[in-house]
């Protein structure tokens, strides 16, 4: 009996070295083993990387969202409607030669182009157009395999200035953008742009496109970041 209960000391000793031996820590010290700040350094590592170099922009939206080229995924989609009016006339793109002139906008005169004129097939062409206190320009698109008459392609874009400057100021509203929009208007009502670019050290345009699949249909607003001001609205849409 004593010869058992000095055997069975003798195996308790052994293994608790054994044990001892092979680094076993029991699973209730493992939380010991972790950094203190295990966690945050994991949120540091989740941060978003910051890919474009644009610093000014950063001001107005998450620039985190945008790669090197200052594109990013975001986009109106496709059942996105344009809601245009200049002058108090509505407009919209694609349109044509006869639906302006049903607005009473026509070319304006001594124009290289008039309605008969022949366009080469995939050949834009842009033109001013008038009405009795107003001007815009359009450009026409010949999307087809040959030459074609003026009046038989469709206007693609329709570009708007801001002439708040000029004595008879003529009102236009591209889906809320208008001549009074500030730079905070114009991203809280048409959301971040898909691409935006740098035209000077404080003049912009950003880009909002329907969609991924064609980055020529779109909103074109060009900014003034000093005088916090739209210069001018472009809407294309080609087909």
């Amino acid at each position: 009996m004593k010869f058992k209960k000095i055997l069975s000391l003798f195996l308790a000793v052994a293994l608790t070295a054994l044990l001892t031996s092979c680094g076993f820590i029991p699973e209730s010290n493992n939380d010991l083993s972790k950094p203190e700040n295990a966690d945050n350094t994991a949120s540091y590592n989740e941060l978003p990387d910051i890919v474009s170099l644009d610093k000014k922009m950063a001001n107005y939206f998450d620039i985190s969202l945008f790669d090197e080229e200052n594109y990013s995924d975001i986009y109106l989609g496709k059942k996105f409607k344009f809601d245009i009016t200049y002058n108090d006339k509505k407009l919209t793109v694609p349109t044509t030669l006869d639906k302006l002139a049903e607005k009473e906008f026509v070319i304006q005169q001594g124009s290289e182009y008039d309605e008969n004129s022949y366009i080469f097939a995939k050949e834009t062409v842009t033109l001013k157009f008038n009405d009795a206190n107003s001007a815009f320009t359009a450009l026409f698109y010949n999307s087809s395999n040959s030459s074609v008459r003026l009046n038989k392609c469709n206007i693609a874009k329709i570009r708007l200035e801001n002439n708040q400057n000029t004595k008879i100021i003529v009102h236009f509203n591209v889906n809320g953008i208008d001549n009074y929009s500030t730079v905070t208007d114009v991203i809280t009502i048409l959301g971040t742009p898909s691409h935006f670019y740098a035209t000077t050290e404080d003049t912009y345009y950003f880009d909002y496109f329907l969609h991924k699949s064609d980055r020529r249909n779109k909103i074109r607003v060009f900014v003034d970041i000093t005088n916090d001001c739209v210069t001018a609205v472009e809407v294309s849409y080609y087909k």
